[in-house]
């Protein structure tokens, strides 16, 4: 038994490294959902293998150190921060888009003690980082298969994010294994290897900087400068490695230097990763700014405990700054380590988070003198500290995920493997090997076949019904596929509800399904829609996701009441606004409307999308005046031309001179569209300019001449006195259509 629970636990820590090179297709999130559920299963039977090995051979069992006792402090803390919090469900549970939450705090810790406590000799860390080596190096061969043009970037654009579907993932995880190559290259023996480490180490710094990720780079600058510091100051014992060390800090800020100097020169520029390097300056952190001073004063509300994991929602809401109407609608992070956890717990959760980083830096730096014993040598502790410094650095502009988590915990299992001490009182236990097989075993099992169930079936199993639900070949099976991922009881309900309610969405426009079948659906989804409210009050972008549905399914009322609430919930944010003015636009009380899309433009009037706005329902309402007053700039008067809602108010009027002005501009933004040159003409025609409506078709058919045609047909129908028969064009604002106003011909 003993043999069998001990290849468990190592088979599961050395098949660690290679779940980053997971992409569940099958799965919700397929680059997200995959790696954490294998994260957590893997997790959960090393540690139940672990406490049997434990109990069999003592120098496998915990031992002390203050980063593991720093570490079950942060979870003592989380747990009573996460239960008082906004919403303790998603503090506990988080959603398949982030998968973070207690249970993926706590798997680390678990992962921490598995790893420091059975990975106890130098020959097994080796091993462990060539696993992960060799782990990086597959996600490279995919890495150069999306530069090469051969597999797609996820995130589109051209920053690299491999298989783990972000770029800012993509950077953190190989600013570790830049940092595991440095180590094992400065720990080899031969030049053989020493080669191949540095090959790998020159890798991923490419690969990273393919990441474009601005933050991680610097990071990495920064801790390539304390490692090389670091060991000029105190490798004494080394001259040779120490005059390295000064080199190397030298070329470095030589390079930096460099870059600075020469950052408009036209090799960067014209390099779109270090051009985007090069634009690095405040100005360009403006956002980050604010979000961080949302985040400080709902730390002020709650300064102790604070709102709970994934609880930054409310307090963006809350305290939405206008001035960010050009950034992400709904933050759910604060996109820095300090406020992240001062928010999620509170001084007392802060604390506890950084006093694990400030433990293994005490371990790192103090202890050594201290205590008179080198656990590390002088290298070793320059490379540990200088990556401890770049990830830090890296996470005061992101957010952790399960790959940091990952190698972080990996680095933090080192440092405890390297200087834990023994606890007497747990060495010295001893138990009979009888009980432990019939007693002990037993319990573990069952124990562990409930976690493994409870934790993660319903989930797995959820992830793969939303999928199906896609891909459903009717709509009563997709509601059918629906009902039973919301029958699992995961904790991806909202999720759930949101893509049954944007599927239903769709149903609206198909011909194809019945009245009966889309009375069926959308009815269910309002109940679910009413359940997820009940069971997370106060989030404001619930109720708008409800308002919009209301508003899709033209229940004025009702879309009205929700963006009530959401309004009291988040009253500066001009998209909650612009929802009330739509609703208004549908319940055809213009006056109403124009007045919310003009609160929405006066609360920032740089806004380009809210002067539209407030044009449009200004022409519904009658203030002609007011077209030209806000929309008064080339740039303001082509957005306000290539929005659809404005040429549905334009015919509403019969403002024909507007309508020309608009497609006039269409044409000239998309001088291929022969549509557009069809509907300048019927404008043109309309407003009884029969001969200028020839025209234009005449000149169409001269700049396309696939188009001669179709041309000759409409001017033969205008000659003959007739209308030309075109489609209606498809409008949408915000991703909703618009039902209540007219769509007129063209």
């Amino acid at each position: 038994m003993k043999d069998i629970v001990k290849g468990v636990v190592y088979f599961g820590v050395f098949a660690i490294p290679f779940i980053p090179l997971i992409i569940a297709n099958t799965m919700f999130f397929p680059y997200i959902t995959g790696k954490n559920f294998t994260f957590r299963v893997i997790v959960e039977v090393i540690f139940a293998a672990w406490i049997i090995l434990a109990l069999y051979e003592p120098r496998y069992r915990p031992k002390f150190s203050w980063i593991a006792v720093s570490f079950a402090a942060l979870l003592g803390i989380m747990a009573a921060a996460n239960a008082q919090g906004a919403d303790p469900h998603s503090s506990f549970w988080s959603n398949f888009e982030r998968m973070e939450g207690y249970v993926t705090l706590a798997h680390t810790f678990m992962y921490f003690i598995v790893a420091g406590s059975v990975l106890i000799t130098d020959k097994l860390w080796d091993r462990f980082f060539n696993t992960a080596l060799l782990g990086a190096v597959i996600l490279s061969l995919y890495a150069f298969a999306q530069l090469s043009g051969n597999i797609v970037i996820n995130q589109g654009g051209f920053r690299l994010d491999g298989t783990l579907g972000n770029s800012a993932y993509m950077a953190i995880y190989m600013l570790f294994q830049i940092c595991i190559a440095l180590w094992m290259l400065l720990r080899a023996k031969t030049t053989g290897w020493r080669m191949l480490y540095g090959a790998l180490f020159l890798l991923f710094v490419y690969l990273l900087v393919q990441t474009a990720t601005r933050g991680t780079i610097l990071g990495l600058a920064g801790g390539l400068g304390v490692t090389t510091a670091y060991i000029a100051l105190f490798s004494t014992k080394y001259p040779q490695v120490r005059k390295i060390a000064a080199g190397g800090l030298l070329a470095l800020v030589l390079l930096v230097g460099l870059f600075i100097k020469f950052k408009d020169s036209a090799f960067i520029q014209e390099n779109p990763y270090l051009q985007r390097l090069a634009t690095i300056s405040l100005s360009e952190g403006g956002v980050r700014f604010k979000i961080w001073d949302m985040a400080y004063e709902g730390f002020k509300e709650r300064p102790i405990l604070g709102w709970g994991q994934g609880n930054f929602n409310y307090i963006f809401n809350k305290n939405y700054d206008p001035s960010l109407y050009f950034a992400e609608s709904w933050y759910d992070r604060a996109h820095n380590v300090v406020f992240d956890w001062l928010v999620a717990g509170g001084m007392l959760g802060a604390l506890a988070y950084f006093s694990i980083l400030f433990s293994a830096l005490y371990y790192l730096i103090i202890h050594p003198f201290r205590e008179k014993k080198e656990s590390f040598t002088v290298i070793e502790r320059g490379v540990l500290i200088g990556l401890l410094a770049g990830y830090t650095f890296h996470n005061l502009f992101v957010f952790d995920n399960i790959i940091s988590y990952l190698f972080y915990g990996t680095i933090l299992a080192l440092i405890h493997a390297r200087v834990s001490s023994e606890m007497k009182g747990v060495d010295l236990a001893k138990f009979d090997t009888r009980v432990i097989e019939q007693v002990w075993t037993p319990v573990v099992g069952v124990v562990l076949v409930a976690v493994l169930y409870f934790v993660n079936v319903p989930g797995i199993q959820a992830a793969g019904d939303i999928i199906d639900a896609f891909s459903a070949k009717s709509p009563d099976m997709m509601l059918a596929q629906f009902e039973e991922a919301l029958d699992r009881k995961s904790f991806a309900s909202q999720e759930i509800r949101e893509q049954m309610t944007r599927q239903a969405q769709n149903l609206i426009q198909n011909p194809e399904v019945s009245e009966e079948l889309k009375q069926k659906f959308f009815s269910r989804v309002e109940e679910e829609l009413l359940t997820q409210i009940e069971e997370k009050p106060g989030d404001a972008r619930i109720h708008v996701f409800i308002s919009s549905y209301y508003r899709m399914m033209q229940e004025g009322d009702k879309a009205a009441e929700q963006l009530n609430i959401a309004r009291t919930l988040s009253p500066l944010k001009q998209q909650i606004i612009f929802e009330q003015g739509f609703v208004e636009l549908m319940r055809e009380d213009y006056t109403k409307a124009v007045a919310y899309f003009k609160e929405a433009y006066e609360l920032d009037t740089r806004y380009t999308e809210a002067a539209v706005f407030y044009a449009v329902g200004a022409i519904y309402a009658g203030q002609l005046g007011v077209v030209d007053s806000v929309i008064n700039t080339p740039g303001l008067k082509r957005e306000f031309a290539l929005n659809d809602l404005a040429v549905q108010a334009a015919y509403k009027l019969k403002m024909y001179d507007l309508l020309k002005d608009i497609f006039t501009e269409r044409v000239t933004v998309d001088p291929q569209n022969t549509q557009l040159r069809v509907n300048l003409a019927f404008v043109l025609n309309e407003s009884g300019d029969t001969a200028g409506a020839i025209q234009v078709l005449t000149k169409a058919a001269e700049d396309i001449p696939s188009f001669k045609s179709q041309s000759e047909q409409f001017i033969a129908q205008l000659v003959a006195g007739k209308t030309p028969t075109t489609p209606e064009p498809e409008v949408s604002v915000g991703g909703q259509k618009v039902q209540n106003v007219e769509v007129k011909k063209p």
